[in-house]
């Protein structure tokens, strides 16, 4: 049929190399990160990572942004925001880097940095939540999501938008929350669906960014969990299977 795929290009895509190249962001004129990524959605990339790090609130406050690919085979984003704002960024990272507690820092020194936007999406039943995640583990349109690759979505508690797709599973987190911050959504409504584990920087995305609860596919980290009761959302573990389990913060968990 066209548009789809024959079992022998879909044996071909799951044994396929992944993309991965060398990406850097540029701030104001000063490179203040580079890692690596598939090099796919770089803009989405970018801003999820700017709101995550506190250098945007949402979309409107970026100044200008223009992705850049090098032929020397690597890529970067350049971004303009308020100066101040970037100032106030940069020192709350300098401080992080100082402390030597890394993720810890924000719960310790800067708690307010992880309750800056409401969260108003309810967590859904275990079923549904059970049928979001099983629709973010099916391959999309090209074959992709099978193999190689960690998955993240956005979602309203009845379907996932905002897939993502990345070598690196804090790469595909900051690809949704970039998608939906450039689509205009309001992140506190919206819950976070991932194929990888919730780790602590995982967590802290999640919590600077305001989404509502994080479900995944594997468990969590104990300190993925202490940034998460700090923020005060709940984290969903192994949430395909009929025995999933809700790590609750302390002052929301349900009575019996």
């Amino acid at each position: 049929m066209p548009g789809t795929l024959s079992s022998v290009d879909r044996a071909m895509t799951r044994v396929a190399p992944v993309d991965e190249a060398p990406f850097w962001i540029e701030v104001n004129g000063s490179r203040v990160a580079w890692w690596s990524c598939s090099p796919e959605r770089l803009e989405a990339l970018a801003v999820g990572w700017l709101r995550a790090e506190g250098f945007i609130v949402r979309a409107e406050d970026l100044v200008s942004i223009e992705p850049i690919a090098d032929a020397a085979g690597s890529f970067g984003v350049r971004a303009s925001v308020d100066p101040g704002r970037a100032r106030e960024a940069e020192r709350h990272r300098r401080a992080r880097a100082e402390s030597g507690i890394g993720a810890l820092y924000y719960v310790q020194h800067a708690p307010e940095l992880l309750h800056g936007q409401a969260r108003t999406l309810p967590l859904p039943s275990p079923d549904a939540i059970a049928a979001l995640f099983r629709e973010l583990s099916a391959p999309n349109d090209a074959g992709r999501g099978a193999a190689g690759v960690h998955t993240a979505a956005l979602t309203d508690g009845q379907a996932l938008c905002q897939r993502a797709e990345d070598v690196d599973g804090h790469n595909a987190v900051d690809k949704a929350i970039g998608a939906a911050l450039l689509a205009g959504e309001d992140l506190g409504r919206m819950g976070l669906v991932l194929s990888a584990r919730v780790t602590g920087e995982i967590a802290l995305k999640a919590a600077r960014c305001g989404v509502a609860w994080i479900a995944s596919g594997s468990v969590p980290t104990t300190l993925a969990l202490r940034i998460a009761a700090a923020a005060g959302f709940p984290i969903v573990a192994r949430a395909a299977d009929r025995d999933a389990h809700v790590y609750w913060p302390p002052a929301t968990e349900p009575r019996p």
